[in-house]
């Protein structure tokens, strides 16, 4: 048993947060917060003068991109074509791709992500690896192979038969792992995916419950061609929802350039968005509409995007999701932290800090952008603004510090 001491701050209420002084962590589980100091038993970690949040959730990052960040473009398709492809082509290399990963989940963790929602590349071998090294680092995530059976490298490409052998396989092993380890099924997006793929990927995606991840209504030249490959649809989302794929375990990434129709499929199937404002900014794609979408119910989570987000600290992601849709700091830290969980409907376990949830959180000093004794709105601002990685002063996931590593023994 261990109790923290900090300016404990939880953001269950977008504009009005809780504050604590005390957290008491058993087992990997909270047990009790307080204002006052409590009668404690066992240690006491003192971390005066930081505030402790709940771990920031990234919903929706590239693993194989991670060496591709800052690579600038003309569009999405063009990027893709240049810079992501050629990355992608060398998870074939297991070396490689363990090596990768392992820089991948371990800057995730430093920059104070618990939770991230991951694209693995095409290769089942290396989306295996990349569950091994999530694993292996205790960071939570949703993990997926990415399919594409269609314009873009051979090398790249599956069939329907092949994606549901290898989405079955992995899965099998790795859904639900420790709780803590889940499976994506992810068809990268319409345009490089048929119907046929996108059908079955839906098909395995529900009869093993697993989640559903893919990208949607990002450019206007990428609707444009989606619109191409499906003669007689009247929407980009129109044909994820044909193909089975829309639901409550999916979240779509972007969803910049919908129509009022397109958002109320959404709202009622219950699928979730992953907004991702570096990304958008960075490829020039458009603004997402924040208000739009949370008129119609539907939840939303801060995705980094890497690599067209250039950014892994979410902290930076968070500036610029200020800059899309103005918002005050509370907002703010909630769709990064409970909005994250609502996404992914593990808000029952995660994504605050109270009683009889997991104990995963993150040690923020404010300095120098700071003074830990200013009001919390002004500490909060300054960290969305200017906060980054430098911020970050632990990392916990279930209790256990991942960053600074504890010592063995």
């Amino acid at each position: 048993m261990k109790t923290y001491h900090g300016r404990i701050v939880s953001f269950e209420d977008p504009s009005s947060p809780r504050e604590y002084g005390y957290m008491t962590v058993e087992e990997g589980r909270i047990i009790s917060l307080s204002k006052e100091r409590p009668s404690i038993t066992g240690e006491l970690v003192d971390y005066s003068g930081h505030l402790i949040l709940p771990g920031f959730i990234d919903a929706h990052v590239h693993l194989p991109q991670f060496y591709s960040r800052g690579m600038i473009s003309t569009s999405l398709l063009d990027w893709l074509e240049k810079f992501i492809f050629p990355a992608e082509m060398k998870f074939s290399d297991p070396g490689f791709a363990r090596e990768a990963s392992r820089k991948f989940f371990s800057t995730l963790i430093r920059n104070g992500t618990t939770t991230a929602v991951v694209y693995s590349s095409s290769h089942r071998e290396a989306t295996e690896i990349a569950f091994e090294e999530a694993m292996r680092s205790g960071i939570r995530a949703v993990i997926g192979q990415v399919l594409m059976d269609r314009n873009g490298p051979e090398e790249l490409l599956t069939t329907p038969e092949r994606a549901e052998r290898e989405i079955v396989a992995v899965a099998s092993r790795w859904h639900g792992f420790d709780g803590r380890l889940f499976y994506a099924v992810t068809p990268r997006f319409a345009v490089s995916c048929s119907m046929p793929l996108m059908k079955t990927a839906a098909k395995v995606a529900g009869e093993m419950g697993l989640y559903v991840q893919t990208h949607l209504s990002e450019q206007v030249e990428e609707i444009k061609e989606v619109l191409r490959l499906f003669p007689g649809v009247s929407s980009y989302t129109e044909v994820y929802l044909r193909a089975g794929l829309l639901g409550r375990k999916t979240v779509v990434a972007h969803a910049i350039h919908l129509s009022d129709t397109e958002r109320r499929i959404l709202a009622e199937t219950g699928t979730k968005v992953a907004h991702c404002p570096s990304s958008n900014f960075f490829l020039h794609s458009g603004t997402m509409s924040l208000s739009s979408h949370e008129r119609f119910g539907i939840v939303v989570g801060l995705g980094s995007d890497v690599a067209a987000g250039p950014f892994v600290s979410m902290l930076e992601v968070m500036r610029d999701a200020y800059y899309a849709n103005p918002m005050d700091p509370f907002k703010a830290f909630h769709l990064l932290t409970m909005g994250g969980a609502r996404v992914l409907g593990l808000d029952g376990r995660i994504g605050s800090l109270e009683a009889g949830k997991e104990a995963d959180f993150v040690v923020v000093n404010p300095e120098p952008l700071a003074s830990p004794d200013d009001d919390l709105w002004s500490i909060l601002s300054r960290l969305m603004i200017l906060g980054d990685e430098r911020n970050v002063a632990a990392t916990y996931v279930r209790g256990k510090r991942l960053w600074p590593a504890e010592p063995e023994g």
